[in-house]
């Protein structure tokens, strides 16, 4: 009864351990689906950002290699509607659920015709349909001049990380189109400047022309008149005219050759020619003036006798001028001295006055164009004030050097250096001659002249008929290629500016033609480029206006070949 007792109760006990073990067992299992369920919304959670962050990463790569391949573009070409058509095409391509338009100022760049590129499938924002949408200014020089606008309708992309990726288009897109604007600002800027340049080359040669034309009517009238029979008061008045004429040649070469200086259009022509010649020059300019006022006038050439000088003979002599001039002037007694020594390099030169001298204030801005040492309206010294400056550009144009030492009442010393190559007379080197020519009989010459000045015609043929020859006229080009399709003339004197038709096509009219007769320009032009016109089109030689007598017989010796 006992054991059966006990035997039941451990049964019960059993049965009791078992379901109890079955209700943790079956509590554990409930709890291990839990968690299992658990672990696979957690894998799919990690899955979900993996690919949302593998799809971040590639479409920034392909955002970065449009940058790159945009940013070479945009440095080769200017932007245009084409590629920034195929800038929104790829920028769409890069992901399905992203459009984009971009809109720029109307005329904002000549080479854009449109100014609204979008993407195919551009969708507007809208609050039931879930399309978010963002918009990036395009900034130039601190102006909104367009704007990208971002369409977002996928979940993969927040709007945030897709606007930081378009900021960096829309700086490539404000460094290309600031690019092209500087660009487009530099190219304006360029054609002003070669316009006011065109407009300066054009109004210096019409003023040369304007003003030296009557300039050589009036010089040619008043060496003609010296040959006529003149008494008394008309020698009197002749010389006042001649001096006149002369100063007014002066104020208007200083005037023109500062003018083509200040706009770099003053070129050297160079040529070997004897230091005798330039001296002998000088001094036929100058003892006669030194005379009338009773000082004294001398050049000494140290190292120079027989020797020639290689450099641009106008110039050389213009600057010399300039300063003996000025010491003239300036120099009531005593002397003026011009001294030139042969250098390694050059030559170097001094003109010394005994004049009235130059205050130290006005030594610092005598080189100045327009400045005179004594501007008041009762100075006893007239004059441009451009002498001095011109010599010093001139000078530092050759690459010389010049400056000056002067203390007032005791006189000016100016002193330079000009590096002009220095040779033997006798070395074999061809020398520029400024003697008389040689006595010929020019009577036998047929003569052109063609010009459309009245005075001018008048001028030249009284100066021809000096020298025998009576010429035919012409009064414009398309005359003057009458006249010689008819007849050959040993020699035409062609003006350059006329009506109808210049000199130069006429000119080119008769080289085409196969006229081979020496053809020489009349011009009041001074420029290398006006020069070379006249070589261009086939004009042999250049006769510059105002031209004298003397000039004239040259060129006819030079050129009119004299028949047998």
């Amino acid at each position: 009864m006992t054991s059966s007792a006990a035997i039941e109760r451990k049964l019960k006990r059993e049965i009791a351990a078992r379901k109890a073990a079955e209700s943790l067992l079956e509590a554990k299992s409930l709890e291990l689906f839990n968690a299992n369920q658990q672990l696979e919304v957690a894998l799919k959670q990690v899955e979900q950002r993996s690919e949302a962050s593998f799809k971040r990463l590639e479409f920034q790569q392909q955002v970065e290699r449009i940058l790159i391949q945009f940013g070479r573009t945009f440095l080769r070409s200017n932007l245009d509607d084409v590629l920034l058509t195929d800038l929104v095409k790829q920028l769409t391509e890069a992901a399905a659920d992203i459009c984009y338009c971009i809109e720029l100022t109307d005329n904002l760049i000549p080479t854009l015709k449109n100014s609204h590129f979008e993407s195919p499938r551009m969708i507007d924002s809208d609050e039931n349909t879930g399309i978010l949408q963002a918009s990036i200014p395009i900034q130039v020089e601190q102006k909104n001049v367009g704007k990208l606008i971002v369409g977002l309708a996928g979940e993969d992309f927040d709007l945030t990380f897709i606007e930081s990726q378009m900021s960096l288009v829309c700086e490539l897109l404000s460094s290309s189109i600031t690019r092209q604007l500087i660009n487009l600002r530099l190219v304006k800027s360029k054609e002003r400047a070669e316009a006011s340049e065109r407009s300066t080359r054009e109004f210096l040669a019409m003023i040369n022309h304007e003003l030296r034309t009557p300039l050589n009517g009036l010089l040619g009238s008043v060496e003609l008149l010296a040959d006529t029979n003149l008494q008394g008061v008309q020698q009197e008045l002749h010389s006042n005219l001649s001096q006149s004429g002369q100063l007014l040649r002066s104020i208007i070469n200083d005037l023109l050759d500062f003018s083509k200086i200040d706009a770099g259009m003053l070129e050297l022509i160079e040529s070997t020619f004897k230091w005798s010649s330039l001296q002998s020059t000088l001094c036929s300019i100058f003892e006669n003036k030194a005379a009338e006022k009773q000082i004294g006038f001398s050049i000494v050439a140290d190292g120079l006798e027989n020797k020639s000088l290689t450099g641009d003979l106008e110039r050389i002599t213009q600057i010399f001028v300039n300063l003996i001039g000025n010491a003239i002037k300036f120099t009531d007694a005593g002397c003026v001295t011009v001294t030139l020594t042969s250098q390694v390099d050059g030559i170097g030169f001094s003109v010394q006055d005994t004049g009235i001298g130059i205050s130290q204030s006005a030594q610092t801005k005598l080189f100045q164009p327009f400045t005179q040492a004594d501007r008041s309206s009762s100075r006893n010294y007239e004059g441009t004030g451009l002498g001095l400056a011109i010599c010093k550009r001139l000078v530092e144009l050759m690459g010389g050097s010049i400056s000056l030492t002067s203390e007032l009442g005791s006189g000016t010393i100016f002193s330079g250096f000009l590096p002009l190559e220095v040779v033997e007379v006798n070395d074999g080197v061809p020398v520029t001659s400024h003697h008389d020519p040689v006595a010929k009989d020019f009577s036998a010459l047929k003569v052109l002249v063609v010009d459309d000045i009245k005075m001018n015609q008048v001028v030249i043929t009284k100066m021809l008929s000096k020298v025998g020859i009576v010429p035919d006229l012409a009064v414009n080009g398309l005359e003057a290629v009458e006249h010689a399709t008819k007849q050959q003339y040993d020699i035409i004197f062609m003006d350059c500016r006329m009506p109808v038709m210049d000199g130069f096509e006429a000119t080119k009219r008769l080289r085409d033609a196969s006229y081979a007769k020496p053809i020489v320009a009349l011009t009041a032009g001074t420029t290398r480029e006006e020069r070379q016109t006249c070589y261009d089109v086939g004009m042999d030689d250049i006769l510059s206006k105002p031209y004298t007598a003397k000039d004239l017989t040259l060129t006819l010796s030079k050129w009119g070949q004299v028949p047998a």
